[in-house]
């Protein structure tokens, strides 16, 4: 047999309490939730700006839901002055929030350019410095009188990690300057390589989740403008017809 209240009006009072209790905690987690990845905080880095915007767009129903208990609550305990307060401190924030997704939309696409252009530049940082390196070990292995001096050039460009082998040592200098050239134009392919999937890249991407990020702050601003009370007077004519209709 179903659960039924002996008292409507105290059933009304337990469930607006609950409701707004509700809401306190979904905002606190959409709080927690977009701090958390904005610390510590980086306004100037392009990368910092995304993370923002994700954690704000990705957890925007959250604070959406949040935001509609309070007046849910309301409308089943008119009569008290806290949730009275809360209610018109929640509509204040709502137009405020609305605002403040609205202003994700450049925010996301000015990070997505810049996070774009500052990865293509330190490949081509990257590799501008990976050429003009080959270049030296190239030099280096055609002009070493000896091995021992081949040895120290080498060390001396790419570290310990271009130690020769007791086999190297033992080849005679062409047959080793042949060897290490042949190993030098093999890492030069891959630089080429390299370049051609750079000059490949598209932010293809960045621009897929810009779409994404405009329609859902879209959305989530038509949705706190409605709990800012800025409706259209024409829907609300329209509303209060029915209201007196029905």
């Amino acid at each position: 047999m179903p659960f039924k209240s002996a008292d409507p009006v105290a059933s009304s009072i337990s469930l607006a309490q609950l409701l707004s209790a509700l809401s306190l905690v979904l905002l606190v987690v959409f709080g927690v939730s977009v701090i958390t990845p904005a610390l510590p905080p980086q306004p100037l880095d392009p990368q910092w700006q995304l993370a923002l915007v994700a954690a704000l767009v990705n957890n925007g129903s959250v604070a959406l839901v949040g935001a509609l208990l309070t007046p849910l609550g309301y409308a089943f305990d008119t009569s008290n002055d806290r949730l009275r307060q809360q209610r018109v401190l929640v509509r204040r924030w709502s137009l405020a929030a609305g605002l403040g997704f609205l202003l994700l939309i450049p925010l996301q696409i000015s990070g997505s350019f810049g996070y774009f252009r500052s990865v293509t530049n330190n490949l081509e940082s990257q590799t501008k410095q990976s050429a003009s390196k080959l270049s030296a070990v190239r030099q280096a292995i055609a002009s070493a009188p000896d091995q021992r001096e081949l040895q120290a050039r080498m060390l001396k460009l790419l570290g310990t990690g271009a130690v020769l082998s007791p086999t190297q040592l033992r080849m005679t200098l062409p047959e080793l300057r042949q060897q290490l050239l042949a190993q030098t134009e093999q890492a030069a392919t891959l630089l080429r390589q390299r370049i051609e999937a750079q000059n490949q890249i598209k932010p293809d991407r960045l621009v897929r989740e810009s779409l994404r990020v405009t329609l859902l702050a879209l959305a989530y601003a038509v949705g706190f403008a409605f709990l800012a009370g800025m409706l259209p007077r024409e829907w609300k004519r329209q509303g209060s017809r029915r209201a007196a209709a029905g």
